[in-house]
Protein backbone atom coordinates (compact mmCIF):
# COMPACT_ATOMS: atom_id res chain seq x y z
CA UNK A 1 0.00 0.00 0.00
CA UNK A 2 1.44 3.38 -1.00
CA UNK A 3 2.02 6.30 1.40
CA UNK A 4 -0.65 8.21 -0.55
CA UNK A 5 -3.17 5.43 0.04
CA UNK A 6 -2.37 5.37 3.74
CA UNK A 7 -2.88 9.13 3.94
CA UNK A 8 -6.25 8.84 2.24
CA UNK A 9 -7.35 6.11 4.64
CA UNK A 10 -6.25 8.16 7.66
CA UNK A 11 -8.02 11.24 6.35
CA UNK A 12 -11.20 9.28 5.70
CA UNK A 13 -11.11 7.84 9.23
CA UNK A 14 -10.65 11.29 10.74
CA UNK A 15 -13.56 12.67 8.71
CA UNK A 16 -15.73 9.75 9.75
CA UNK A 17 -14.90 10.42 13.41
CA UNK A 18 -15.73 14.11 13.05
CA UNK A 19 -18.92 13.26 11.25
CA UNK A 20 -19.90 10.94 14.08
CA UNK A 21 -19.36 13.70 16.64
CA UNK A 22 -21.11 16.28 14.54
CA UNK A 23 -24.13 14.03 14.09
CA UNK A 24 -24.60 13.66 17.85
CA UNK A 25 -27.54 15.54 19.31
CA UNK A 26 -26.41 18.72 21.10
CA UNK A 27 -26.60 18.47 24.88
CA UNK A 28 -26.60 21.29 27.43
CA UNK A 29 -25.51 20.42 30.97
CA UNK A 30 -26.67 22.77 33.74
CA UNK A 31 -24.14 22.82 36.59
CA UNK A 32 -24.64 24.36 40.05
CA UNK A 33 -22.39 24.91 43.03
CA UNK A 34 -22.33 27.10 46.12
CA UNK A 35 -18.64 28.13 45.88
CA UNK A 36 -18.24 31.88 46.05
CA UNK A 37 -16.84 33.90 43.13
CA UNK A 38 -13.35 34.04 44.69
CA UNK A 39 -13.01 30.28 44.93
CA UNK A 40 -10.18 28.91 42.81
CA UNK A 41 -12.14 25.86 41.68
CA UNK A 42 -14.68 27.89 39.69
CA UNK A 43 -12.30 29.02 36.91
CA UNK A 44 -10.93 25.47 36.75
CA UNK A 45 -14.46 24.17 36.22
CA UNK A 46 -14.94 26.68 33.40
CA UNK A 47 -11.70 25.46 31.80
CA UNK A 48 -12.97 21.90 32.10
CA UNK A 49 -16.34 22.78 30.56
CA UNK A 50 -14.56 24.46 27.64
CA UNK A 51 -12.32 21.43 27.05
CA UNK A 52 -15.32 19.10 27.02
CA UNK A 53 -17.13 21.35 24.57
CA UNK A 54 -14.11 21.39 22.26
CA UNK A 55 -13.47 17.64 22.47
CA UNK A 56 -17.14 16.86 21.85
CA UNK A 57 -17.09 18.87 18.64
CA UNK A 58 -19.28 21.50 20.27
CA UNK A 59 -22.09 19.04 20.93
CA UNK A 60 -21.78 19.25 24.74
CA UNK A 61 -22.16 22.70 26.26
CA UNK A 62 -22.49 23.89 29.86
CA UNK A 63 -24.62 26.46 31.61
CA UNK A 64 -23.01 27.06 34.99
CA UNK A 65 -24.35 28.73 38.11
CA UNK A 66 -21.86 29.41 40.91
CA UNK A 67 -22.19 31.01 44.34
CA UNK A 68 -25.63 29.45 45.08
CA UNK A 69 -27.14 31.50 42.27
CA UNK A 70 -29.30 28.51 41.26
CA UNK A 71 -29.14 26.11 44.23
CA UNK A 72 -27.61 26.33 47.70
CA UNK A 73 -25.28 23.66 49.07
CA UNK A 74 -28.19 22.01 50.88
CA UNK A 75 -30.43 22.14 47.82
CA UNK A 76 -28.01 20.82 45.18
CA UNK A 77 -28.48 17.03 45.65
CA UNK A 78 -32.25 17.26 45.51
CA UNK A 79 -32.12 19.87 42.77
CA UNK A 80 -30.01 17.63 40.53
CA UNK A 81 -32.26 14.65 41.27
CA UNK A 82 -35.33 16.70 40.34
CA UNK A 83 -33.80 18.15 37.17
CA UNK A 84 -33.38 21.76 38.27
CA UNK A 85 -29.72 21.19 37.44
CA UNK A 86 -27.97 18.29 35.70
CA UNK A 87 -24.84 18.36 37.83
CA UNK A 88 -23.59 20.05 40.98
CA UNK A 89 -21.25 20.06 43.96
CA UNK A 90 -22.79 17.49 46.33
CA UNK A 91 -21.69 17.80 49.98
CA UNK A 92 -23.44 15.21 52.11
CA UNK A 93 -22.53 17.01 55.32
CA UNK A 94 -25.18 19.61 54.46
CA UNK A 95 -27.88 16.94 54.07
CA UNK A 96 -26.77 14.29 56.59
CA UNK A 97 -30.08 12.41 56.78
CA UNK A 98 -30.22 12.08 52.99
CA UNK A 99 -26.58 11.12 52.43
CA UNK A 100 -25.46 8.95 55.37
CA UNK A 101 -22.80 7.09 53.37
CA UNK A 102 -21.14 10.28 52.14
CA UNK A 103 -21.21 11.56 55.71
CA UNK A 104 -19.59 8.33 56.83
CA UNK A 105 -16.74 8.95 54.37
CA UNK A 106 -16.52 12.49 55.72
CA UNK A 107 -15.97 11.08 59.20
CA UNK A 108 -12.63 9.71 57.97
CA UNK A 109 -11.40 13.21 57.13
CA UNK A 110 -9.74 13.29 60.53
CA UNK A 111 -7.35 10.50 59.49
CA UNK A 112 -6.44 12.20 56.20
CA UNK A 113 -2.81 13.32 56.16
CA UNK A 114 -2.22 13.75 52.43
CA UNK A 115 -4.70 15.42 50.05
CA UNK A 116 -3.16 13.77 46.97
CA UNK A 117 -3.47 10.29 48.47
CA UNK A 118 -7.01 10.86 49.67
CA UNK A 119 -8.07 12.36 46.33
CA UNK A 120 -7.05 9.14 44.63
CA UNK A 121 -8.68 7.10 47.40
CA UNK A 122 -12.01 8.93 47.30
CA UNK A 123 -12.49 8.78 43.55
CA UNK A 124 -11.48 5.12 43.23
CA UNK A 125 -13.54 4.12 46.26
CA UNK A 126 -16.81 5.72 45.19
CA UNK A 127 -16.52 4.82 41.51
CA UNK A 128 -15.49 1.18 41.87
CA UNK A 129 -15.07 -0.13 45.40
CA UNK A 130 -18.06 0.94 47.48
CA UNK A 131 -21.45 -0.27 46.30
CA UNK A 132 -23.28 1.73 48.96
CA UNK A 133 -21.47 4.90 47.89
CA UNK A 134 -22.47 4.39 44.26
CA UNK A 135 -26.03 3.49 45.22
CA UNK A 136 -26.43 6.64 47.30
CA UNK A 137 -25.82 8.75 44.21
CA UNK A 138 -27.51 6.57 41.61
CA UNK A 139 -30.54 5.22 43.47
CA UNK A 140 -31.29 8.13 45.81
CA UNK A 141 -30.39 11.01 43.54
CA UNK A 142 -30.46 9.43 40.05
CA UNK A 143 -26.96 10.83 39.56
CA UNK A 144 -23.65 9.35 38.42
CA UNK A 145 -20.68 10.31 40.61
CA UNK A 146 -17.70 11.27 38.47
CA UNK A 147 -15.16 13.31 40.40
CA UNK A 148 -14.07 15.01 43.56
CA UNK A 149 -10.89 15.99 45.40
CA UNK A 150 -9.76 15.92 49.02
CA UNK A 151 -9.02 19.26 50.63
CA UNK A 152 -5.79 20.42 52.19
CA UNK A 153 -5.67 20.20 56.01
CA UNK A 154 -8.53 21.79 57.89
CA UNK A 155 -7.55 24.26 60.61
CA UNK A 156 -9.44 26.53 62.98
CA UNK A 157 -9.91 30.20 62.01
CA UNK A 158 -10.90 32.07 65.20
CA UNK A 159 -12.15 35.55 66.05
CA UNK A 160 -10.05 35.68 69.23
CA UNK A 161 -6.76 34.07 70.15
CA UNK A 162 -7.35 30.44 71.10
CA UNK A 163 -4.32 28.39 72.17
CA UNK A 164 -5.20 25.96 74.96
CA UNK A 165 -7.79 23.26 75.52
CA UNK A 166 -9.43 25.46 78.15
CA UNK A 167 -9.67 28.26 75.60
CA UNK A 168 -11.76 25.96 73.39
CA UNK A 169 -14.33 25.12 76.04
CA UNK A 170 -17.68 26.68 75.27
CA UNK A 171 -16.56 28.05 71.92
CA UNK A 172 -19.04 27.71 69.07
CA UNK A 173 -17.13 26.16 66.19
CA UNK A 174 -18.05 25.02 62.71
CA UNK A 175 -18.39 21.26 63.05
CA UNK A 176 -19.62 18.70 60.54
CA UNK A 177 -19.23 14.92 60.28
CA UNK A 178 -16.32 13.79 62.48
CA UNK A 179 -15.42 17.39 63.25
CA UNK A 180 -18.60 17.71 65.29
CA UNK A 181 -17.29 14.85 67.44
CA UNK A 182 -13.98 16.67 67.81
CA UNK A 183 -15.73 19.85 68.92
CA UNK A 184 -17.80 18.06 71.55
CA UNK A 185 -14.73 16.20 72.84
CA UNK A 186 -12.99 19.55 73.41
CA UNK A 187 -15.99 20.95 75.26
CA UNK A 188 -16.83 23.22 72.32
CA UNK A 189 -20.23 23.53 70.64
CA UNK A 190 -20.41 22.25 67.04
CA UNK A 191 -22.47 24.29 64.57
CA UNK A 192 -23.29 22.79 61.16
CA UNK A 193 -22.93 25.79 58.89
CA UNK A 194 -22.19 25.93 55.15
CA UNK A 195 -18.56 26.82 54.38
CA UNK A 196 -19.59 29.95 52.50
CA UNK A 197 -22.03 30.96 55.24
CA UNK A 198 -19.31 30.66 57.88
CA UNK A 199 -17.92 34.16 57.17
CA UNK A 200 -21.27 35.75 58.00
CA UNK A 201 -21.57 33.45 61.03
CA UNK A 202 -18.15 34.65 62.22
CA UNK A 203 -19.01 38.27 61.54
CA UNK A 204 -22.28 38.05 63.48
CA UNK A 205 -20.81 36.02 66.32
CA UNK A 206 -22.91 32.93 65.55
CA UNK A 207 -19.63 30.98 65.65
CA UNK A 208 -16.31 31.77 67.28
CA UNK A 209 -14.13 29.59 65.02
CA UNK A 210 -14.62 28.45 61.44
CA UNK A 211 -13.19 25.19 60.19
CA UNK A 212 -11.62 24.98 56.75
CA UNK A 213 -8.34 24.93 54.83
CA UNK A 214 -5.98 27.88 55.25
CA UNK A 215 -6.94 29.20 51.82
CA UNK A 216 -10.41 30.03 53.21
CA UNK A 217 -8.79 33.10 54.78
CA UNK A 218 -8.97 34.52 51.27
CA UNK A 219 -11.32 32.47 49.11
CA UNK A 220 -14.12 32.52 51.69
CA UNK A 221 -13.13 35.84 53.33
CA UNK A 222 -12.58 34.25 56.76
CA UNK A 223 -9.49 36.41 57.19
CA UNK A 224 -11.66 39.51 57.45
CA UNK A 225 -13.41 38.24 60.59
CA UNK A 226 -11.08 35.55 61.98
CA UNK A 227 -7.52 36.74 62.33
CA UNK A 228 -6.20 33.93 64.55
CA UNK A 229 -5.43 30.68 62.78
CA UNK A 230 -4.37 27.54 64.65
CA UNK A 231 -2.24 25.76 62.05
CA UNK A 232 -2.26 22.27 63.61
CA UNK A 233 -3.65 19.91 60.98
CA UNK A 234 -7.07 18.41 61.63
CA UNK A 235 -7.02 16.30 58.47
CA UNK A 236 -8.39 17.29 55.08
CA UNK A 237 -12.09 16.97 54.33
CA UNK A 238 -13.12 14.40 51.73
CA UNK A 239 -16.26 12.75 50.56
CA UNK A 240 -18.66 14.87 48.46
CA UNK A 241 -18.67 15.18 44.66
CA UNK A 242 -17.34 18.11 42.69
CA UNK A 243 -18.69 16.86 39.37
CA UNK A 244 -21.37 14.32 38.55
CA UNK A 245 -24.16 13.93 36.04
CA UNK A 246 -27.84 13.14 36.32
CA UNK A 247 -28.30 9.62 34.95
CA UNK A 248 -31.01 10.70 32.52
CA UNK A 249 -28.54 13.11 30.92
CA UNK A 250 -25.59 10.66 31.04
CA UNK A 251 -27.68 7.98 29.33
CA UNK A 252 -28.57 10.32 26.46
CA UNK A 253 -24.94 11.02 25.62
CA UNK A 254 -23.11 9.23 22.84
CA UNK A 255 -19.89 7.35 23.59
CA UNK A 256 -17.84 10.18 22.07
CA UNK A 257 -19.60 12.73 24.28
CA UNK A 258 -19.04 10.61 27.39
CA UNK A 259 -15.40 10.14 26.42
CA UNK A 260 -15.00 13.93 26.19
CA UNK A 261 -16.42 14.29 29.70
CA UNK A 262 -14.39 11.50 31.29
CA UNK A 263 -10.99 11.98 29.67
CA UNK A 264 -10.82 15.61 30.86
CA UNK A 265 -11.61 14.83 34.51
CA UNK A 266 -8.04 13.94 35.63
CA UNK A 267 -6.86 17.41 34.61
CA UNK A 268 -9.75 19.08 36.46
CA UNK A 269 -9.09 17.08 39.64
CA UNK A 270 -5.31 17.57 39.45
CA UNK A 271 -5.49 21.32 38.91
CA UNK A 272 -8.07 21.68 41.68
CA UNK A 273 -5.99 20.01 44.39
CA UNK A 274 -2.62 21.48 43.37
CA UNK A 275 -4.14 24.96 43.22
CA UNK A 276 -5.45 24.44 46.75
CA UNK A 277 -1.99 23.40 47.97
CA UNK A 278 -0.31 26.42 46.38
CA UNK A 279 -2.98 28.81 47.64
CA UNK A 280 -2.52 27.67 51.24
CA UNK A 281 1.16 28.61 51.00
CA UNK A 282 0.46 31.97 49.34
CA UNK A 283 -2.31 32.89 51.79
CA UNK A 284 -0.08 32.42 54.83
CA UNK A 285 2.45 34.84 53.36
CA UNK A 286 -0.17 37.39 52.25
CA UNK A 287 -2.28 37.40 55.39
CA UNK A 288 0.70 37.43 57.75
CA UNK A 289 1.60 40.77 56.17
CA UNK A 290 -1.95 41.94 56.94
CA UNK A 291 -1.43 41.16 60.61
CA UNK A 292 -3.30 37.87 60.88
CA UNK A 293 -1.66 35.37 63.23
CA UNK A 294 -0.78 31.81 62.15
CA UNK A 295 0.45 29.71 65.06
CA UNK A 296 0.60 26.25 66.60
CA UNK A 297 -1.74 25.35 69.43
CA UNK A 298 -0.40 25.14 72.98
CA UNK A 299 1.01 21.69 73.85
CA UNK A 300 -2.15 20.49 75.62
CA UNK A 301 -4.45 21.37 72.71
CA UNK A 302 -1.95 20.15 70.10
CA UNK A 303 -1.63 16.82 71.92
CA UNK A 304 -5.41 16.56 72.13
CA UNK A 305 -5.73 17.04 68.36
CA UNK A 306 -3.14 14.32 67.65
CA UNK A 307 -4.57 11.78 70.08
CA UNK A 308 -8.14 12.37 68.96
CA UNK A 309 -7.22 11.89 65.31
CA UNK A 310 -5.17 8.75 66.02
CA UNK A 311 -8.05 7.17 67.92
CA UNK A 312 -10.76 8.20 65.50
CA UNK A 313 -10.83 5.18 63.18
CA UNK A 314 -12.84 3.11 65.65
CA UNK A 315 -15.06 6.11 66.41
CA UNK A 316 -15.72 6.61 62.71
CA UNK A 317 -16.84 3.00 62.31
CA UNK A 318 -19.13 3.39 65.31
CA UNK A 319 -20.58 6.53 63.73
CA UNK A 320 -21.16 4.55 60.54
CA UNK A 321 -23.31 2.12 62.48
CA UNK A 322 -25.23 5.02 63.99
CA UNK A 323 -25.78 6.35 60.47
CA UNK A 324 -27.25 2.96 59.49
CA UNK A 325 -24.47 2.31 56.98
CA UNK A 326 -24.37 -1.40 56.10
CA UNK A 327 -21.15 -3.17 57.12
CA UNK A 328 -19.18 0.02 57.84
CA UNK A 329 -16.08 -2.05 58.67
CA UNK A 330 -15.91 -3.23 55.04
CA UNK A 331 -15.86 0.35 53.75
CA UNK A 332 -13.26 1.32 56.36
CA UNK A 333 -11.04 -1.62 55.38
CA UNK A 334 -11.29 -0.75 51.69
CA UNK A 335 -10.53 2.90 52.41
CA UNK A 336 -7.42 1.89 54.35
CA UNK A 337 -6.35 -0.51 51.56
CA UNK A 338 -6.67 2.22 48.96
CA UNK A 339 -4.84 4.66 51.21
CA UNK A 340 -1.89 2.26 51.32
CA UNK A 341 -2.11 1.76 47.55
CA UNK A 342 -2.09 5.47 46.69
CA UNK A 343 0.65 6.26 49.20
CA UNK A 344 2.85 3.69 47.44
CA UNK A 345 1.87 4.86 43.96
CA UNK A 346 2.97 8.40 44.76
CA UNK A 347 6.14 7.25 46.50
CA UNK A 348 7.10 5.05 43.53
CA UNK A 349 6.13 7.41 40.70
CA UNK A 350 6.46 10.95 42.04
CA UNK A 351 4.17 13.71 43.29
CA UNK A 352 4.36 16.27 40.49
CA UNK A 353 1.08 17.33 38.83
CA UNK A 354 1.79 15.59 35.52
CA UNK A 355 2.47 12.28 37.24
CA UNK A 356 -0.58 12.59 39.47
CA UNK A 357 -2.82 13.31 36.48
CA UNK A 358 -1.45 10.24 34.68
CA UNK A 359 -2.07 8.08 37.75
CA UNK A 360 -5.66 9.28 38.00
CA UNK A 361 -6.21 8.27 34.38
CA UNK A 362 -4.34 4.98 34.64
CA UNK A 363 -5.85 3.79 37.92
CA UNK A 364 -9.35 5.26 37.71
CA UNK A 365 -10.73 7.14 34.74
CA UNK A 366 -9.49 4.89 31.94
CA UNK A 367 -11.62 2.17 33.56
CA UNK A 368 -14.97 3.97 33.39
CA UNK A 369 -17.21 2.34 30.81
CA UNK A 370 -18.47 4.96 28.39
Amino acid sequence: MTPKSLSLIAASAALACLAGTASADPVKIVYANYLNPKHSTNPLLVEYFNRVQKDSGGTVTFEYHFASSLLTGKDIPGGVRDGIADSGYFVGAYVPSEMPVDNYLGDFSLISEDPLVMTGVNNELVLFNCEQCTDEYEKKFKTKFLATYALTPYVYHCKTEVRTLDDMKGKKVRGLAGYADLARAMGAIPVNVNADEAYEALDRGTIDCALHSITAQKTRSYGEAAKYIITDSLGGFFGASLFNLRLEKWNKLTKDQRDAIVKNIPELVTKSIYTYIKEDEDVVAEYTKRGNKFYNAAPDLGKFFVEFRESYLSKAIARGKERKVRDPEKIADELQRLKTKWTKLLADNGRDPETFQKLLWQEIYSKIKT
